[in-house]
């Protein structure tokens, strides 16, 4: 019994610090009255000027130590993969095989050992190439100006290895994909799951990876790359 009033006592001091933090005086009996499905009117109402997605996303993505770069075209988008793998001192790379992707960056003018994410090796030969992989090339369906996040669709030729095993991530986008919010993202999930043809997984990917989980200490790339750098083609 003592544990119990324990609990109860822990839960009414929680919930007196979640009112005093709205603004009452106590924490309410009754759930508030709430007429609205989904998103607030305001949310949903809000309007964006065509250069805001991409505003946002930059601001967002370079607080989080991202960095973003913007290019005219697809040879600009080579030239500066190649330039920022001199950079790294890079040696290998692994790319999806993603037909956008190809037609955008040409693996032959890197100046490193490229793989592609297919179905013409073994998926744990896959897996392996991508653990040793120096960085891992990822075409984005969606990027997301409010918080900097880039959205993967994964299939057979566009695996989660190649964006989350090496330790540097660069992720490739045209400007017309980033939206302002997440709502676009699944208003096109649920379109596909209507005809049946949802990706296998998405990666929603904001900022390199980082975790607090020891002892409150803040490390990066524990979980995933220590880098995530994006290019925006302005198709």
């Amino acid at each position: 019994m003592t544990e119990i009033h324990e609990d109860i006592s822990r839960e009414t001091v929680f919930l007196q610090t979640v009112a005093k933090a709205l603004g009452r005086d106590k924490a309410l009996a009754n759930a508030p009255q709430r007429n609205e499905v989904g998103p607030p009117t305001f949310w949903r109402e809000q309007k964006f000027e065509n250069t805001q997605p991409l505003e946002l996303f930059k601001a967002n993505l370079e607080a989080l130590t991202g960095k973003v770069v913007i290019v005219r075209d697809g040879s600009e988008a080579t030239n500066q993969i190649k330039l920022w793998l001199k950079v790294l001192n890079a040696k290998s790379a692994i790319l999806w095989d993603h037909p956008t992707l190809r037609k955008y960056i040409e693996p032959s003018l890197l100046g490193v050992k490229t793989a592609f994410w297919n179905n013409e090796k073994p998926r744990r030969e896959l897996i392996a190439i991508a653990e040793q992989s120096d960085v891992g090339i990822t075409w984005v369906d969606y990027a997301i100006g409010y918080t900097g996040t880039v959205a993967l669709f994964n299939g057979s030729t566009t695996g989660r290895s190649v964006s989350l095993l090496p330790p540097t991530h660069i992720a490739v986008m045209r400007k017309s994909d980033i939206v302002p919010t997440m709502s676009t993202v699944m208003r096109e999930l649920l379109q596909r799951c209507g005809q049946g043809n949802l990706p296998s997984a998405v990666d929603f990917i904001t900022g390199p990876s980082r975790t607090s989980d020891i002892e409150m200490d803040l490390s990066i790339g524990v979980h995933g790359p220590v880098r995530i750098w994006t290019i925006v083609i302005e198709d």
